[in-house]
């Protein structure tokens, strides 16, 4: 520190008043909170990593490593039931914790893990990252019965159609007889239905076997920005600036300007003309609903926003994820074609299945829910804060703002919950007799919990039980890479395998 007594007295007084004002913030928002989570807090005894109580940016390395989705499941077969992430920031695996923290009504709200994704202009804010469970009930009130499966299934046709479209592209590939990335496929094909059923216009990436929006990139870019930052939410700020220095932007613009384009197609009416069968488009209910003052736009883009954003992804997972586990696995493959063979010979299902039809095929139920338990979508802590008051959980107090959370893989892993093979991929599990205390259905954690569990489910529901029937009678994939999928993950979990289809063997 001699070079500061070289300097003049005023740019020494300068960097005197720097020195301590950094060290100031550095007791103020790290050391007083280490020291009081350390010795005082009634929160200090609870396990975890060492590094995790001294600093954030531990899980942020967890997640920048791609798997940790399966770091929380290894904590937590360390530690316990309740686990330590960060300095204010817990994770749990107890079911009756779970129930009181995702309470259907309950007071805990989302954390600032979600402020990156939250918009400077309250009324531009989507209806995924609002904090405020007052605005968030009200928003979502308006636009729910939108999601209900019941208008789900007026939306079969649009499904159809584009399910057409994939099985004539697979006959394609087959006919080429090289290899295909089956994630991108998918990513491609739920993009497409969501397109159809959101705006009755396809973004036709199946038929151009790309993506020339941009979408994809920049929704997948936005989602990895919140895993990533929303751990340390006050660098957002910072970044925000130095994007806008630099001319960078999160990359949903693609998704806004292709939203208010076709609102101007859709004026004076639905765009559906000539299309028999075809439902009211998302976007149209909506327009009618805000022709009739019922909804606003914040009301529009949440829809739009949440279909595209969030019901694209998580349904070409899910659909990646099912296929690479009946491909890879001949005899559960072989009892879903059974089924499928059986009931289409005895008149039973449609070709293409219809939805209705498809809840009396307990098989490919079964399969559909161990896909979502064996890989849940997202891949991290759903973090909610404790509120006024602070809480009992575990046994332990909990003072107001404490961040909790529970990630669904550590869940749908857990041997109490799904028994001892839990780590296998089992769709019987789902066809046995239930038994008192049985919490396999109640821990299913795929789409949430809670009032914030993801609107858009029945629309990825509907998906995966109208096209898995269609795949499995038409084609077979040679799966490259062995029986391990390989995943990588931020916020979702995206998986990574190569195939080579081929038409089906006659049996």
């Amino acid at each position: 520190m001699s070079f500061l007594y070289q300097l003049s007295d005023e740019t020494q007084f300068v960097l005197w008043r720097l020195l301590i004002f950094f060290g100031a913030s550095i007791a103020f928002y790290w050391l007083g909170p280490f020291l009081n989570g350390l010795l005082f807090a009634s929160t200090r005894r609870i396990p975890g990593p060492f590094w995790a109580r001294v600093s954030r940016f531990t899980e942020l390395r967890w997640v920048l490593k791609g798997d940790s989705n399966m770091q929380y499941i290894r904590l937590h077969s360390k530690y316990g039931p309740v686990v330590r992430v960060g300095p204010n920031r817990y994770s749990f695996s107890n079911p009756a914790d779970i129930k009181i923290i995702y309470e259907l009504g309950g007071k805990f709200t989302k954390t600032e893990f979600y402020k990156p994704l939250l918009a400077e202009e309250p009324d531009k804010q989507n209806i995924f990252a609002l904090m405020d469970a007052k605005v968030h009930k009200e928003r979502r009130r308006k636009i729910a019965n939108l999601y209900s499966m019941s208008i789900m299934i007026s939306y079969e046709v649009a499904v159809d159609r584009m399910t057409e479209v994939c099985m004539r592209k697979l006959s394609e590939f087959a006919s080429k007889k090289g290899q295909i990335s089956m994630p991108q496929f998918m990513q491609y094909y739920a993009f497409d239905v969501i397109g159809e059923i959101t705006f009755n216009k396809s973004f036709n990436m199946m038929e151009a076997e790309g993506d020339k929006t941009g979408m994809i990139k920049g929704i997948h870019g936005a989602n990895s920005y919140m895993a990533h930052i929303g751990l340390v939410p006050d660098l957002h700020p910072w970044i925000q600036r130095l994007q806008s220095i630099m001319g960078n932007q999160q990359g949903t613009n693609a998704l806004l300007k292709f939203t208010f384009d076709q609102m101007e197609v859709h004026k004076g009416g639905n765009n559906s003309a000539g299309r028999e069968g075809t439902a009211d488009s998302f976007l149209a209910k909506l327009l009618r609903m805000k022709a009739d003052n019922r909804v606003q736009m914040p009301h529009i883009l949440d829809t739009c926003g949440s279909n595209i954003g969030a019901g694209s992804d998580t349904t070409a997972i899910s659909l990646s994820v099912a296929l690479f586990y009946l491909y890879t696995n001949p005899e559960t493959l072989a009892k879903l074609r059974k089924e499928v063979d059986t009931m289409a010979s005895e008149s039973l299902i449609s070709d293409p299945v219809k939805f209705q039809e498809a809840q009396s095929m307990p098989y490919l139920q079964a399969v559909i829910k161990e896909t979502l338990r064996m890989h849940p979508a997202v891949g991290t802590i759903l973090p909610r804060k404790v509120p006024k008051g602070g809480l009992q959980l575990a046994g332990t107090y909990f003072p107001a703002g404490t961040n909790v959370g529970v990630n669904a893989w550590v869940l749908h892993y857990s041997k109490e919950i799904y028994g001892e093979d839990a780590d296998i991929f089992r769709p019987e599990r789902w066809l046995e007799p239930k038994y008192d205390g049985d919490l396999r259905d109640q821990m299913m954690f795929a789409f949430g919990g809670g009032s914030r569990a993801c609107i858009g489910k029945n629309i990825s529901l509907l998906e995966m039980t109208k096209v898995l029937p269609q795949i499995v009678r038409n084609f077979d994939f040679d799966v490259q890479g062995g029986s391990k999928l390989k995943t990588y993950c931020a916020w979702f979990v995206y998986v990574d395998y190569m195939v080579t289809v081929k038409p089906r063997a006659s049996s």
